[in-house]
């Protein structure tokens, strides 16, 4: 990690409030469906420079990243019940910089499509704000094109990987370090701003393994080109991500 986020590696092991790897599907009648709930994409930033990203999906359904200066410190999977404007969940963190992977649970409070607050198992307080784009429907024209990135498992080290996303979702992730992936994106049933995703990774510097397969989300900032993937193994063991950004085609 470079110097400038030596500082906020305490922090980000208390943000690790990440949610259960054996997570609920899509099921319109589970906790977390429906409008008086916290499905949504929701965004905060700590005083000290930390953003975290997080999608409650229908079904409660939970999938987040945080970062600093384009930087990945970690990620989370799980899933949160919510009704009555309370929530609570239990579940797994990858925290990069302590290349640990921990369970961990906590509660907070919500106002529908508006604000979040959650509690963490560490005694961390996060305060989000609901980002109204989580609204419009996924499209791949949306997601379709390039981007250049980092991508990580929780226990492996960083590697840049370029990404092509054609227009029917299919995508070639490649990466001068020995690695690749290729796999598909598609809009989500619920009609949401998130795709499912699943991969297939290739070459020994892979961080899930040669010939691993992994299944997750991507989610892409139709504003600023931003776009994280965020997948698990099959075992539900080991995490991977990427964050990139859209380059010129």
């Amino acid at each position: 990690m470079s110097s400038p986020l030596r500082p906020l590696v305490t922090l980000c092991a208390a943000l690790c409030w990440c949610l259960n790897a054996g997570a609920a599907g899509r099921d319109e009648g589970a906790p977390g469906a429906g409008p008086d709930s916290a499905e949504g994409f929701w965004v905060a930033t700590q005083p000290s420079g930390i953003h975290v990203k997080w999608a409650i999906l229908d079904g409660g359904e939970t999938w987040g990243i945080y970062e600093a200066q384009g930087t990945i410190l970690g990620a989370f999977h799980g899933s949160t019940s919510s009704g009555n404007g309370a929530l609570h969940g239990s579940g797994r963190a990858f925290d990069i910089p302590s290349n640990t992977v921990g369970a961990s649970h906590h509660t907070g409070s919500y106002i529908a499509r508006q604000a979040i607050t959650l509690t963490t198992a560490f005694g961390a307080q996060v305060s989000g704000r609901y980002a109204p784009g989580y609204d419009r429907p996924a499209r791949l024209t949306d997601l379709q094109g390039r981007y250049a990135g980092d991508a990580l498992g929780s226990r492996g080290p960083v590697i840049g990987m370029a990404l092509h996303v054609a227009g029917d979702g299919t995508f070639v992730m490649t990466s001068p370090e020995g690695c690749a992936a290729s796999g598909t994106a598609l809009p989500r049933p619920g009609g949401k701003a998130v795709f499912n995703v699943r991969l297939r990774f290739a070459g020994r510097a892979c961080a899930l393994g040669d010939g691993a397969t992994a299944s997750g989300i991507a989610h892409v900032s139709t504003a600023s080109g931003e776009l994280f993937v965020l997948a698990m193994n099959e075992a539900k063991t080991d995490g991977w991500l990427y964050l990139g950004s859209r380059a010129a085609d």
